[in-house]
């Protein structure tokens, strides 16, 4: 027994080096594919060598059919574009669509049974008639038909050019962690097997194919024919192999000598021959080219290819990834000379960290997108000796940079560097996993100097060249550093979100005196000019002070005093808040005060001296935003508590002139009011469907008042959609009724809100109390929003001091009817209230308005015209011609609380 124990014992303690050494499998490929132009399509048949190199035995091998993440709406990549906020893929045509199939797999041979993925069908696994060995191969080959798809991620066809990437099986990468049978995603970078690669392309014969490498001249693939050619591609020790072909392309060829002496082949490919993209596009290379070698070590392949991946004039190119890197060659989009330079000297860094050196871009895509955005960054400054978005003066290459992740570290949206590319936001995988690791690499090169710094990273770089590597192997490149720097306390911050330091020459709290506040600096005052008008005050003049900045301060505050030369009296408006970020059970607590003061009505007394009315608002709130379920979630709660304390002064009294016997007014007397509020909010901005839940309690000393209204977006195949607002609101009375209190501007109404019924004061009206001339058209989307105003009859308001209800239809128009770029909408809002259903109703059931709605500035001003609408309407508005005329009959709305500032700043100030 004794003796067995020894040799257990001795067995693992050879076999446990063993499995700690590096493995990688190898997979070679032989491929002969055709396109045919006129399908779009590719017929191919493919040979795999798969070597085990692994210590387990394998039984079945996973394969990647990309393509058919293209098949329809229900993929990984589809949702991952519904999540990003496109819509184009999801509701785009059968035809555009695409595909793999026809495959038929072979194991040595012998056929082999192929099984779909449980949740991915763009994966599939092929199961091995017979074992496969540590140290054996298996030959696989399957014929294969795509089907390729509009380009709408980076392969397919549009505009007369093909993007050939991820279109043939590929086996999913094996490593000691596992099968990674991952499926695709338009983030992230790929994660392949290192192998040879033998691709025999064949093609009609004007077109121009720009490959992985170039083409062979002792070619094995078979002799040109009458309407196609082939050619013949040989490459070693390569990840992947991609292709573009297009009768629209004009090549040109060069030479790069390296620092170390090697002679690199460089090729460039593009659509118009006459462009100035070509020298421009080889001396950026060239120069990008010999940087990063220095810098990091010789460029990895034989050759770089630069290929033009915009369609042809007269053609819309795909949104996303027109730009992209493949072994050997980067696609760039040639919207101008400038970008085109600037695209190239970022992309072929990739061929060094993210392609030569195969770290999973998907698990890790800080150790791909990231490092390669830090050696960007130092070379454009080198370069060019600004930074590359050019937003600040600094000297130093990362001010933005800094300044976009502490924006989001001070709203907790934020995720830590390691966080894997499918569990990253939108934003998250641009700002952290690029821009955030661009900083940390600097930082760290601060930390080290630059001579020892590009020592670890070139020993990186030689050690890891064709490997699989990870964190750990990034560390270890650093273990010399040990006594300059805590090199795991370095690393530990890849686990950790929140901000990043700042830079040496940081600015302090002190006044930024600019005619236009330009929020970049952290702890800064911004004073700069302030208007303001209304139809009583007229023109108003002050300073508008606030440190709304980037990031935010979580103290706020915001002050614009407005003197007024027509009223001799300071106006304006004040905002104060605080912000906390607890991580529960709230994820931001916001407390803060509004304050505003302005004249709405204006006269002339008995004296002939002009006396003005208004209203003062001092509105304490408090606001607190409920967790997230997840970083990638795109729903918000939210719960408001706010108290309106109110002054108005209006006109109570006339007096009668003795000299002319004519009524004149009497400035009264502020009267105090307030009003308490409550608001829940649900709200779901995803592109798709995009809904929002608010209910409302409001109360006062005689009534209370609940508020119910959902927003439901429905889109439309092209673009659009069809808005639907419900509504419904309950009014009551708190103890006896007052008759001799009047409560009519706080009971709902289902006909248009005047400024006069703005109870909260929360819109800002040019003519408040107007009721002749273009400032009386403006009305605020409230209540039952029946576009409509109904100011000279009382009984046709639908107004109820018990409840009210209503329908609000908004839809765009097609593109064959209205232009797209024509914001023309069509409107139906339906509605009914208590007194309607009474035993003498005042009005029909139901009341209705129908019409065109033109959305200007993006839903902050909107202009309607009522074309059809009930005929209680219709019949009393006959009675008055005077207001019965079209334009008599428009209004508009202006609501400031629309402009997207979250979008724009990354929060909203106010």
């Amino acid at each position: 027994m004794a003796r067995y124990l020894i040799i257990i014992l001795i067995a693992l303690a050879v076999s446990t080096p063993c499995h700690a050494q590096h493995w990688q499998q190898q997979v070679n490929y032989s491929i002969d594919v055709t396109l045919t132009d006129s399908t779009h399509t590719l017929d191919g048949v493919i040979h795999i060598r798969y070597i085990n190199h692994s210590p387990d035995t394998l039984y079945f091998i996973w394969f990647r059919c990309w393509p058919n993440a293209f098949k329809n709406d229900r993929t990984a990549f589809s949702e991952q574009l519904i999540r990003d906020g496109r819509t184009d893929f999801y509701f785009s045509d059968k035809s555009r669509k695409g595909y793999l199939n026809r495959l038929e797999f072979r194991a040595d041979g012998q056929l082999a049974r192929m099984e779909d993925h449980p949740q991915y069908i763009d994966v599939i696994k092929v199961d091995l008639p017979n074992p496969l060995f540590p140290g054996d191969s298996v030959m696989l080959t399957t014929p294969f038909h795509v089907q390729l798809p509009d380009n709408f991620a980076g392969s397919g066809y549009h505009g007369g050019i093909y993007q050939v990437t991820h279109w043939y099986p590929k086996p999913a990468v094996f490593d000691d962690s596992g099968w990674h049978p991952d499926p695709y995603l338009g983030r992230g970078d790929t994660y392949n097997e290192f192998g040879d690669y033998d691709v025999c392309i064949t093609v009609p014969t004007n077109f121009t194919v720009a490959a992985t490498g170039r083409p062979t001249s002792d070619s094995n693939c078979g002799e040109f024919a009458a309407i196609t050619k082939t050619l013949h591609y040989h490459q070693a020790n390569i990840p992947d192999f991609a292709w573009f072909a297009s009768r629209h392309y004009f090549s040109k060829q060069d030479t790069l000598q390296l620092p170390s002496g090697r002679i690199i082949g460089l090729d460039l490919y593009v659509v118009n021959p006459n462009s100035s993209l070509g020298e421009g596009a080889m001396n950026r290379l060239k120069e990008a080219m010999r940087y990063y070698s220095t810098a990091l070590g010789d460029y990895p392949f034989q050759t770089a290819t630069v290929v033009e991946s915009r369609a042809v004039p007269g053609f819309s190119f795909g949104r996303d990834n027109a730009t992209a890197s493949y072994p050997g060659m980067i696609a760039v989009d040639s919207r101008d000379t400038e970008y085109f330079g600037q695209t190239i000297s970022r992309e072929i860094i990739d061929n060094w960290l993210s392609i030569a050196v195969g770290a999973n871009g998907r698990r890790y895509p800080w150790m791909t997108s990231g490092l390669g955005n830090y050696y960007f960054n130092r070379y454009w400054f080198r370069n060019y000796r600004r930074p590359f978005t050019e937003w600040g003066a600094s000297p130093e290459p990362d001010t933005f940079d800094r300044r976009e992740i502490n924006i989001r570290a001070v709203l907790r949206e934020d995720q830590p560097i390691s966080t894997s590319a499918e569990d990253l936001t939108t934003d998250n995988y641009n700002s952290i996993a690029g821009h955030k690791t661009a900083v940390w690499m600097l930082d760290l090169q601060y930390a080290l100097g630059v001579p020892l710094f590009d020592s670890c990273m070139q020993t990186y770089f030689r050690q890891q060249q064709f490997r699989h590597p990870r964190p750990a192997d990034l560390k270890a490149a650093f273990a010399p550093v040990e006594r300059r720097l805590n090199i795991d306390s370095a690393f530990a911050l890849l686990d950790t979100p929140g901000p990043v330091p700042p830079l040496p020459n940081h600015r302090s709290l002190a006044p930024n005196f600019q005619l236009i506040p330009h929020p970049i600096y952290h702890n800064t005052l911004n004073i700069s000019p302030a208007l303001g008008f209304n139809n009583y005050d007229h023109g108003m003049i002050g300073v508008l002070i606030s440190n709304y900045n980037l990031p935010p301060d979580n103290g706020q505050i915001a002050a614009a005093p407005l003197y007024s030369a027509t009223s001799h009296q300071w106006n304006g408006l004040l905002h104060f808040n605080y912000a906390w970020y607890p991580h529960r059970p709230f994820s931001k607590i916001e407390a803060g005060i509004n304050g505003s003061r302005f004249s709405t009505i204006s006269g002339t007394d008995s004296n002939s001296h002009a006396i003005f009315g208004g209203f003062y608002k001092i509105a304490p709130y408090f606001r607190v935003f409920f967790p997230q379920p997840s970083p990638l979630s795109t729903r918000t709660v939210e719960l408001e508590g706010k108290v309106y304390l109110i002054g108005e002064k209006g006109f109570p009294n006339y007096v009668q002139k003795s000299t002319d016997s004519l009524y004149y007014p009497v400035a009264g007397k502020y009267d105090f009011r307030y009003l308490n509020q409550l608001t829940f909010t649900i709200r779901d901005t995803r592109v798709l469907y995009p809904y929002t839940i608010n209910l409302q309690l409001q109360q006062a000393a005689p009534f209370y008042r609940v508020n119910l209204a959902i927003h439901y977006f429905f889109n439309y195949e092209t673009s659009g959609g069809l808005d639907v607002r419900l509504f419904g609101a309950k009014f009551g009375y708190l103890g006896a009724r007052d008759p001799a209190q009047d409560l009519t501007p706080y009971e709902p109404k289902l006909t248009a809100v005047r400024g006069s019924e703005d109870y909260t004061y929360d819109n800002y009206f040019v003519g408040r109390n107007d009721f002749n001339g273009l400032a009386s058209q403006q009305i605020m989307l409230r209540d039952g929003d029946l576009k409509l105003r109904t100011d000279l009859f009382q009984g046709l308001q639908g107004r109820s001091d018990n409840w009210i209800a209503s329908v609000n239809l908004n839809s765009t128009l097609p593109s064959q009817i209205v232009p797209d770029w024509l914001p023309l909408h069509v409107f139906l809002d339906l509605g009914t209230y208590a007194q309607a259903w009474s035993d003498n109703p005042p009005t029909s059931h139901f009341l209705y308005v129908g019409g065109l709605e033109l959305d200007l500035l993006h839903n902050v001003l909107r202009i309607y015209a009522p074309l059809v609408y009930s005929s209680d309407f219709s019949s009393q508005l006959k009675t008055v011609p005077g207001q019965n005329g079209f334009f008599q009959k428009v209004s508009f709305s202006i609501d400031f609380q629309q402009i997207p500032f979250h979008k724009w700043l990354g929060y909203t100030p106010f």
